[in-house]
């Protein structure tokens, strides 16, 4: 008969506590980038629906541009305001400094493009 060491008890409680914070899909979908200087509104043609950070917590934000020649930034605004919050050239981590509803809309950064459709995802991280 095998008993278990305090060890390999505590060894296989760990990799359970890790199995159970894996990444939580906080928004996504797909809407077209920034390339007009306006938003509509949260949640329309170019900006995504507004959700909600939490203080401390690590968001992972990536996205993709569709189209042959492609760079779009994301920028995560404050959905109140309209105050940019945070700003990324690539896919990434972001750990907000406080609590607060957001947005994100995508800037194109290469000349004569835009109106490219952006499918986009956050989650929280590993």
């Amino acid at each position: 008969m095998y008993i278990p060491s305090t060890q390999s008890v505590l060894t296989a409680g760990l990799a359970l506590t890790g199995m159970l914070h894996k990444p939580t899909e906080v928004t996504s979908g797909k809407i077209l980038d920034y390339a007009v200087e306006r938003c509509d509104e949260p949640g329309k043609t170019r900006c995504t629906a507004a959700f909600l950070v939490t203080k401390s917590t690590c968001y992972e934000l990536s996205w993709a541009t569709e189209g042959a020649l492609t760079h779009t930034t994301a920028e995560v605004r404050d959905a109140g305001s309209g105050e940019l919050v945070y700003y990324r050239d690539t896919d990434g981590q972001w750990t907000p400094e406080k609590t607060e509803l957001v947005y994100m809309d995508f800037r194109p950064k290469i000349p004569a493009t835009g109106n490219s459709t952006v499918s986009y995802r956050v989650t929280t991280c590993e």
